[in-house]
């Protein structure tokens, strides 16, 4: 499947939503046939939206998930029980928007690739007959392509942190602000653990001011009874009742998200009664095999290899947090790249409370917005005196860190989704003698 070169966002150029809106009129409102659960917040929407999207499914209904960015191919991004858009069918979506943009009603506007793959998702769900749809939000909130929807159920709010400045604005409050115009009148909301204190002010008032019920996840009696390097073992204490089960997405990050799913299956199941309902069940047939691509993921047993996508000074603190904890004594080996547009100086700042590391910096795979490895370099050079190998291919990175003397080491990658992108896909083209069992 080929998909013509399109803006990848126009977010803030002009009245985007109202545009989608005059499409989605035209579609016949397909945004009105299922009920939407949408997701916001800077770290976590992902994987927060694949475990609600996941226990939906085990609760029985059919279930649609639109999340953003994709790491394989732009299929992953429309999925109905976690089974990805068919590529012809996908393009025949296209085609229909395309039809439409031609028109005469909208022959002066053009849609964004994020756009397009936003009404097609709607297009498509609606066309499928599923029950719900679990909707990411791509950027911010109020402007954001999925805010068009005419109605939610739920707003969600995972970790809200800075990212995205230059758009969203400069501080927390600022950036909590646009994300929480998503919350709609008499919805019910949802706000993740150890949120920021500025941005749980904002998203108070805004619950308040459009009559939400609120549901905090801090309130959730979730303790971590075991913790390997593949999986952990939940104790949560609900109605005096303790039930335990297998997790298998690691990283104390996930614990928040996890937290944050599992407050809205609470709200979810009281509100919505289910005949011989046994939760243990659920959460251990959904939750003790669950995987998603880039998030602290294993790619590789022999050598260890592990990508994660945090690429934001908050996601970067967490990666180390996890790193730290799973692999105190192993001598680690790094790939690291970033887009010029993010806080790189306080990401590797971050990293840099890696034990036993050696770094080697790369650039991901986005002409207009990479970081030069040269200029991380630089910055690695600045921070802590060491002046580490660099490259300007991944590839020749990926193969210095596999061919380098220290064998046994742990390798992470991590950084920007377009430096997972290409490493994923040239870990699974080259010959298996260096990487065996890979992932998918």
């Amino acid at each position: 499947m080929v998909i013509k070169k399109l803006p990848g966002s126009l977010y803030g150029q002009g009245d985007r939503i109202a545009l989608l809106k005059k499409f989605l009129q035209y579609l016949n409102h397909p945004d009105r046939n299922f009920s939407i659960i949408h997701v916001c917040g800077t770290n976590g929407k992902g994987s927060t939206s694949t475990m609600i999207a996941a226990l939906l499914t085990g609760l029985k209904y059919k279930v649609g998930l639109f999340t953003s960015p994709f790491i394989g191919n732009v299929n992953e991004m429309i999925r109905i029980d976690q089974e990805a858009i068919n590529s012809d069918i996908l393009d025949e979506y296209f085609q229909i928007i395309d039809q439409l943009e031609n028109q005469h009603s909208f022959e002066t506007d053009q849609l964004s690739q994020f756009e397009k793959l936003f009404l097609i998702a709607m297009l498509y769900f609606s066309d499928q007959g599923v029950d719900y749809v679990v909707l990411e939000c791509g950027l911010g909130g109020k402007l954001d392509a999925t805010n068009a929807v005419d109605k939610t159920d739920y707003s969600i709010f995972t970790n809200i942190s800075l990212d995205h400045t230059n758009i969203l604005g400069k501080t927390i409050s600022e950036i909590a602000q646009t994300k929480a115009k998503i919350i709609r009148q008499n919805a019910k909301v949802v706000i993740a653990p150890k949120q920021d204190t500025a941005a749980q002010k904002v998203l108070l008032k805004e619950a308040r001011l459009k009559n939400a019920r609120l549901f905090l996840a801090d309130d959730l009696k979730l303790t971590i009874a075991k913790r390997t390097k593949t999986a952990e073992i939940i104790n949560l204490k609900l109605h005096n009742k303790l039930i335990d089960f297998r997790f298998s997405l690691v990283g104390s990050y996930q614990i928040l998200n996890l937290m944050t799913a599992l407050t809205w299956l609470i709200d979810f199941i009281k509100a919505k009664p289910i005949n011989d309902f046994d939760l243990k069940k659920l959460l251990s047939n959904t939750l003790a095999n669950l995987t998603i691509p880039g998030r602290f993921e294993l790619l590789s047993q022999k050598p260890e290899i592990i990508c994660d996508g945090a690429h934001n000074p908050a996601g970067i603190k967490q990666f180390v947090s996890t790193v730290n904890c799973l692999y105190p004594n192993s001598k680690k080996k790094v790939l690291v790249a970033f887009l010029k547009d993010k806080d790189f100086e306080k990401c590797v700042a971050e990293l840099l409370n890696l034990k036993s590391t050696i770094f080697i910096p790369t650039e991901p795979d986005q002409q207009e917005r990479k970081l030069s490895a040269d200029k991380l370099q630089q910055v690695f050079y600045q921070l802590n005196g060491h002046f580490y190998q660099s490259f300007s291919d991944p590839h020749q990175a990926l193969d210095y860190a596999l061919n380098e003397k220290r064998t046994d080491d742990l390798i992470l990658i991590v950084g920007s989704f377009y430096l997972l992108k290409i490493v994923r896909t040239y870990l699974k083209t080259r010959t298996g003698k260096e990487t065996e069992k890979l992932g998918n």
